[in-house]
C-alpha cells in the first residue's frame, strides 16, 4: 500500500530533480530503489547538496543525524595523495548509496534513519 508521504516525496523528486541526463533519450524510471548518488546518474556533490536541503526543509525532516560525507565522500581530485601534506591526504571512500526509499523512511520518521 502505497502512503501520501511515499507518493508526496516521490512526486517532489520526479519534478524537481528527475530530469533527462545529457545524450539520454528520457527520464530515469523512478523507483524505490534509484539511488541519487551510485548507479547509472549520480549526482554531483553540489548537486546532491542542493537536493537534500531542499528535502529536509520541503518535508520537515530532521537532518541532524545526517552525514553528508557518507554519500558524497571527498574525492581526490587532480593532486595525487603523495604530493599533498599529511594533513591533506584524502582516503578514498565509496559512498553509500542514497536512494528514493531511504527519503521516503525518513519523511515517514520526520528524521534522518541511515546514518
Amino acid at each position: 500500500m502505497v502512503t501520501d508521504i511515499e507518493n508526496a516525496v516521490t512526486e517532489w523528486y520526479e519534478t524537481s530533480y528527475n530530469v533527462k541526463p545529457l545524450f539520454a533519450k528520457s527520464a530515469p524510471v523512478l523507483t524505490p530503489e534509484t539511488s541519487l548518488n551510485t548507479g547509472k546518474y549520480p549526482w554531483a556533490r553540489e548537486t546532491g547538496d542542493e537536493i537534500m536541503k531542499d528535502y529536509f526543509q520541503h518535508f520537515n525532516v530532521d537532518s541532524s543525524d545526517f552525514n553528508f560525507l557518507s554519500y558524497w565522500p571527498y574525492e581526490k581530485g587532480i593532486l595525487p595523495n603523495f604530493i599533498r601534506p599529511k594533513s591533506q591526504k584524502i582516503s578514498q571512500a565509496d559512498p553509500k548509496p542514497l536512494t528514493i526509499q531511504m527519503l521516503i523512511d525518513s519523511a515517514k520518521a520526520g528524521r534522518w534513519l541511515f546514518d
